[in-house]
């Protein structure tokens, strides 16, 4: 019995063997998974409702996202006429993500067919059975999608950095208001690392996927105007280390030298195009190991080594607006928001 946990077995025949002078109730069954079939005592079986259910089907890929949190997935168990309930994925877990369809089947439940369609999840791969009253069309909205962000609750402003070609992004800021809907307040053109967005490491040249805060500002001038955010005066002697020897590694350092593997950022506040760190904010990637010396910075002609760039005008109008609660989410689509 040890090797067919969680499959079903099915009555055929019964009988009664004497022991110590009593009938006991034996059946005969055969299993749902493989047929194998044997004798076994009536005690060892419980009963569980099964239903009837169709072939499974493929169907068009289709992207939802679900708001229920009481039900689950369910599991791929039994056969066709002996299909059982056995749960896999709380739904409650999996909150402001999206499910693709890729099969269907119909379960029949009290005389009708009910649809449920097979599902995988855009976070890890959670896969299983779900009724269609479960899934909603995913917003298309951006608006809708910052609002689902699972940072948006501690949150004041949000940045958003949406791939749009290999190397460029369209970035928006969105402000919370009072009844804590978002509003767009700035939208500006964008470079990229020559790598798009993704999964990056040390020299991979390519933006960070994912949630950063928004740490501090700092550039050439002595002060900036931001909406709270602290603000640093890059000086002769300021270094962001990027030695992944270094303990100082992917942080803003005083020194009076530093080898050619890391950033003088001076060098990044001359004349165009050499004028990247005129005005910039940091993405606080520390810590989780992806590269580092991560910025929103002002753009010139050419992809970023893995930051993001915009105009200096509306690099100067989005420190303004800045505070410190003040987060970046960087995507290839609008689609992967619903994964943060």
């Amino acid at each position: 019995m040890k090797n067919y946990h969680n499959t079903i077995w099915t009555t055929v025949s019964k009988t009664y063997i004497t022991m110590n002078g009593k009938p006991v109730l034996y059946y005969w069954v055969r299993n749902s998974r493989t047929g194998v079939s044997g004798w076994i005592w009536h005690g060892y079986l419980k009963p569980i409702q099964t239903y009837k259910r169709t072939r499974t089907t493929p169907v068009a890929h289709k992207t939802y996202y679900t708001t229920d949190t009481r039900s689950h997935t369910f599991r791929a168990n039994g056969n066709y006429n002996y299909w059982t309930f056995k749960a896999n994925h709380d739904l409650k877990n999996y909150r402001n993500t999206t499910w693709t369809t890729t099969h269907k089947t119909y379960i029949t439940m009290n005389g009708k067919p009910v649809l449920y369609y097979w599902v995988r999840n855009s976070r890890n791969g959670a896969s299983g059975w779900i009724w269609h009253g479960y899934l909603k069309s995913r917003p298309t909205s951006e608006a809708s999608l910052v609002s689902r962000l699972q940072v948006a609750p501690r949150a004041q402003q949000i940045v958003t950095v949406v791939q749009n070609g290999r190397s460029t992004a369209t970035l928006r800021l969105w402000q919370k208001n009072a009844n804590s809907t978002w509003q767009n307040t700035l939208t500006s053109s964008s470079r990229i690392g020559p790598n798009g967005i993704g999964r990056s490491h040390e020299g991979s040249s390519t933006t960070p996927i994912g949630v950063y805060h928004l740490s501090f500002a700092f550039g050439k001038a002595a002060r900036a105007t931001t909406g709270g955010m602290s603000y640093r005066q890059i000086k002769r002697n300021t270094y962001w280390i990027e030695d992944i020897h270094d303990k100082q590694y992917n942080t803003w350092q005083s020194r009076s030298w530093a080898n050619n593997k890391n950033e003088h950022l001076i060098d990044y506040t001359r004349a165009a195009p050499y004028d990247q760190y005129q005005l910039a904010v940091v993405m606080d990637n520390h810590g989780q190991n992806n590269g580092s010396g991560f910025f929103i910075h002002v753009r010139n002609q050419w992809a970023t080594a893995g930051c993001v760039s915009i105009s200096l005008g509306d690099m100067q109008r989005l420190v303004s607006r800045l505070g410190r609660n003040a987060y970046v989410v960087d995507v290839q689509n609008l689609a992967q928001l619903s994964n943060y």
